[in-house]
């Protein structure tokens, strides 16, 4: 049996289609067609070990034992990394001197990737990935293997941390750092690139960050694409996920663009499968579509997924096989397993709609269509109104499964979701129930809500003995809002969206988190939590609170969030949590 390249993308196995040689060809995991009587394949890992897997005697002849060889190195690699990994032995540091003692953990990340062309620092918030970051770019410069470092973050703002609050606490070498912005264009940005770029001294590391979002501009992708020409880079993605969507722009052009030009690619994220398997392949495609094996969606989605109608993945097959492949590119560390933290306690507290709340409720539920007055009729003229009667008479109906359960949610959260939102009630029965668990409570409180209604109704309610953190506010008055939550006394309470304020914010004053609504997505439950479950936290115990109103979705979207985590932790080999399970005060 022979194989041969084809292209610069494909090889041709030449074999007797006899013994069983026809079925195994036929089982190629990655794309394949045949021409005549010689197969075609894509060169992939999952293409190229599975071929030498069934006939390790073949002939790679014509150019093809380059691929053989380097993908045989890449694999060798990886099982001295996850042998590393579970006997702990590591190489000695090098003579490397860190500005700051790292904690056990990072050490061992930091020594088993910092020669890696690629590597995946998959370690939970408030273990110090961005120390390692740092650790690994000095290291990196010391070898004269890059001359700068460039750092892609998410969300908006986090980009700003790198530089304002990481950098001076862990660089120990000279630097020079600008972050984008979207007055970018102004002359005086411009300059100060212009700056960095051509009058950086020599021993001066250049650091550039970027938002994620920022790549929606061309003039942002021209930046980068330059920078990468000019500098030998580690090209780092922190919130890695933020890429999870292989069919989006800014994915592609970090995937097919950016990231070819550095010859270093680090991923961070402390929860890189949060709502399903297929969120690794941009992350890795990042890296090196070499390490998964496959270079396509489809191949990974054929070998990884079965699908259901509409091409949707109904299920996952094959995770042990998918850790295998990842688990010598990437280093997992848990934040109960490495800091000295508080237990989370959940707790659930549970109250029932009003009755024109649940009406409402059932009739979408039932008949997906939903009428705000059962009928003109019922209302007399001694009936005392309430804030929506001026819409007797309307009425809402939602076919789609998605739209109809984000009504269902909004209702259950005591709003009329038609025309201008406004409460079915005086004051929303999930209103009183938060009250009603603000008075049994001691300490402060984080207060999630993934609607700007309910924020908005929080901030009267709670008044000046809270703060608000959403995208409404202005990015000074976010930041004001976090440092008096954390230094004033007088500040009990932390309003925010978990998707604006659930990310990359230190919140250790709460005691207390409660989630008003659920966000869907077990990545931002998940940060949520984390605002306050991280070093500096004081409290002997972290509760958090959900609010369940009986007979609604609230169940169903913490059941949702649930099994997700039992998927991520599969694939990731995490140890089963109590994630969500009641417990004991």
């Amino acid at each position: 049996m022979n194989i041969t390249p084809h292209s610069s993308r494909h090889l041709m196995v030449i074999a007797e289609l006899g013994g069983g040689n026809f079925a195994k060809l036929n089982s190629v995991p990655g794309f394949s067609r045949w021409e005549d009587r010689a197969l075609v394949v894509r060169i992939t890992g999952a293409n190229i070990q599975y071929l030498y897997n069934n006939w390790p005697k073949a002939q790679w002849i014509g150019g093809s034992e380059k691929h053989l060889n380097e993908h045989l190195s890449r694999v060798g690699a990886a099982e001295a990394v996850s042998e590393a990994k579970k006997t702990h032995v590591l190489p000695d540091e090098g003579g490397y001197k860190y500005k700051r003692p790292p904690m056990d953990h990072q050490r061992e990340a930091f020594l088993l990737s910092r020669d890696k062309k690629a590597f995946g620092w998959f370690m939970e918030q408030g273990t110090g990935k961005t120390k390692v970051t740092l650790d690994n770019a000095q290291w990196l410069y010391q070898q004269n293997k890059i001359e700068a470092l460039v750092i892609v973050a998410w969300p908006n703002g986090v980009h700003r941390n790198w530089i304002d609050t990481e950098l001076p606490e862990d660089m120990h070498l000279p630097y020079n750092s600008i972050y984008w912005t979207s007055n970018w264009s102004a002359k005086y940005r411009r300059e100060a690139l212009r700056e960095m770029v051509e009058d950086t001294p020599p021993g001066t590391m250049r650091v550039l960050t970027f938002n994620v979002e920022a790549f929606a501009s061309d003039h942002a992708k021209k930046v980068l694409i330059d920078f990468l020409k000019k500098f030998r880079c580690m090209l780092v993605i922190d919130q890695s996920a933020s890429i999870k969507n292989y069919l989006a722009k800014r994915t592609k052009f970090l995937v097919k663009k950016a990231a070819p030009l550095a010859p270093y690619r680090r991923v961070l994220d402390g929860q890189p499968v949060a709502e399903g398997g297929y969120e690794l392949y941009s992350q890795f495609q990042f890296l090196d579509p070499f390490i998964i094996g496959h270079d396509t969606w489809t191949g990974f989605r054929n070998e990884f997924c079965t699908t259901g109608y509409f091409n949707e993945i109904a299920e996952y097959q094959n995770l042990d096989e998918l850790h295998r492949r990842i688990d010598g590119h990437c280093y997992r560390a848990l934040a109960d397993d490495c800091l000295d933290l508080p237990p989370r306690i959940y707790k659930r507290w549970r109250f029932d709609l009003s009755p024109d709340e649940g009406r409402i409720y059932n009739e979408m539920a039932k008949k997906s269509i939903a009428h705000f007055s059962k009928d003109l009729s019922d209302i007399s003229e001694d009936d005392e109104l309430t804030p929506l009667d001026d819409r007797v008479g309307e009425s809402i109906e939602e076919a789609l499964a998605l739209t109809k359960l984000l009504r269902l949610t909004q209702i259950g959260s005591g709003w009329w979701p038609c025309g201008d939102v406004r409460p079915i009630d005086k004051k929303p029965t999930r209103m009183i129930a938060l009250n009603n668990l603000l008075a049994d409570i001691e300490g402060k409180v984080l207060i999630f809500s993934r609607f700007r209604a309910d924020l908005e109704l929080l901030e009267d309610e709670l008044g000046d003995s809270a703060v608000p953190y959403h995208g409404g506010i202005s990015e000074e008055a976010r930041a004001e809002a976090k440092q008096r939550f954390q230094n004033d006394p007088k500040i009990k309470y932390f309003i925010g969206q978990p998707r604006t304020a659930g990310i990359g914010h230190t919140l250790t004053a709460a005691s207390n988190v409660i989630f008003y609504t659920n966000d869907p997505s077990l990545r931002f439950r998940e940060e949520c939590e984390k605002r306050a479950h991280r070093k500096g936290q004081e409290a002997d115990r972290l509760f958090i609170w959900d609010l369940i109103a009986s007979g609604t979705t609230d169940l169903r979207v913490m059941t949702s969030l649930k099994n997700k985590k039992t998927l991520a932790s599969e694939i990731l080999k995490d140890p089963e949590g109590f994630f969500l399970e009641e417990g004991d005060q």
